[in-house]
């Protein structure tokens, strides 16, 4: 474990957008083609592609052993390449020993900070429904996690990001990044998970904003299904989200100068028409509700004309080429939105 200390935290993201407002990069893992323990190959791709940075899952897409020698390397070769380097450290639980969960979160802080990552995100792994814990004790569990790294990442001048994982509403998020104190936890935002827990990823932006420090951006669709509405994963700027107020937003309230991409196939249900549901949801508002099934309505209609895929083309995995391909569509879009930004006029949030 590092022992710098620091007095005062000093901003964590003060790096040169090369004229523009932001700075752009993609996750990097099995999904989009790139094994564990080869970092080279993901950074110089990203660096022929354009991009600005690249984000790992853990260290360990880096060095499965976490050695310290292939993880430095790994971050100086991101410097000569101009790049930034992201990482996650894993998940705050809360089911499974708490002391073992304490001890890989620390090993993937060491692990960050070797590859000169001093900022990183976590998720969670929450069950909103479980049999018998109920949810509030696991958010509980998850806090006491968060609690006990807090010190470290005061005295060592880091920060820790809580994703908006698709187990957490936005109000969640922010209970706990301000139990936890802001100076040294902040947010993570995915938009994507967001609509999961029915929730407006505009309005949840909006909220979130002075605490966002990192980003995982891709687009969805939604289809109507017998329970509700089922999400789909889509390049920026080809599905429903509303890319000019989301970016705005991040552009003039957030701390963040970095849109960094997703692109994968994870696929949730909001089961908004079985009544149980909202009993574990008690943050969904009518409004809220009513911009997403409009948005699935809007789908349905785009898809019955050809504009989008329909629901049964997303049953087949279009492989990491295709997912390459995405992430490619999803910053040329987001670049072209950011320029009608800063040249402050509107224009359409999608393609």
């Amino acid at each position: 474990m590092t022992t710098k200390k620091s007095q005062t935290l000093e901003p964590r993201i003060s790096e040169d957008t090369g004229g523009r407002s932001m700075r752009i990069g993609v996750m990097c893992g099995r999904l989009q083609g790139f094994e564990d323990g080869h970092p080279e190959e993901a950074l110089t791709w990203a660096s022929s592609g354009g991009y600005d940075g690249v984000l790992f899952a853990t260290p360990r897409a880096i060095s499965p052993e976490l050695d310290g020698v292939a993880l430095k390397e790994a971050g100086e070769l991101a410097a000569r390449l101009g790049l930034y380097v992201e990482l996650g450290i894993g998940s705050l639980g809360p089911f499974g020993d708490a002391g073992e969960r304490l001890a890989e979160l620390n090993a993937h802080i060491d692990a960050a900070a070797t590859a000169g990552c001093r900022e990183f995100f976590a998720y969670t792994r929450t069950e909103r429904q479980h049999a018998s814990v109920p949810h509030a004790a696991q958010l509980a569990a998850v806090a006491t996690t968060l609690k006990a790294l807090v010190p470290r990442l005061l005295e060592e001048g880091l920060r820790l990001n809580l994703k908006t994982h698709e187990d957490l509403s936005s109000h969640e998020v922010l209970q706990l990044v301000e139990a936890s104190g802001t100076d040294a936890v902040g947010v993570s935002l995915d938009v994507a998970n967001l609509v999961v827990r029915g929730e407006d990823p505009v309005e949840a932006t909006r909220t979130l904003a002075p605490y966002v420090h990192q980003t995982h951006l891709e687009d969805v669709a939604l289809y109507i299904v017998d329970r509700g509405l089922r999400r789909r994963l889509r390049p920026c700027g080809a599905g429903v989200l509303d890319w000019e107020a989301i970016l705005r937003t991040l552009d003039e309230q957030s701390p963040a100068r970095r849109l960094t991409l997703e692109q994968h196939a994870g696929r949730f249900d909001l089961d908004i028409f079985d009544p149980a549901w909202f009993d574990a949801e008690p943050h969904v508002t009518a409004r809220e509700l009513a911009v997403l099934v409009g948005h699935a309505v809007d789908c349905e209609r785009r898809a019955a004309a050809g504009g989008l895929p329909p629901l049964a083309a997303y049953d087949d995995d279009a492989g990491h080429l295709a997912r390459r391909d995405e992430l490619a569509e999803s910053a040329h879009w987001l670049r072209q939105v950011l320029d009608t930004i800063s040249e402050g006029h509107h224009g359409s949030s999608r393609r």
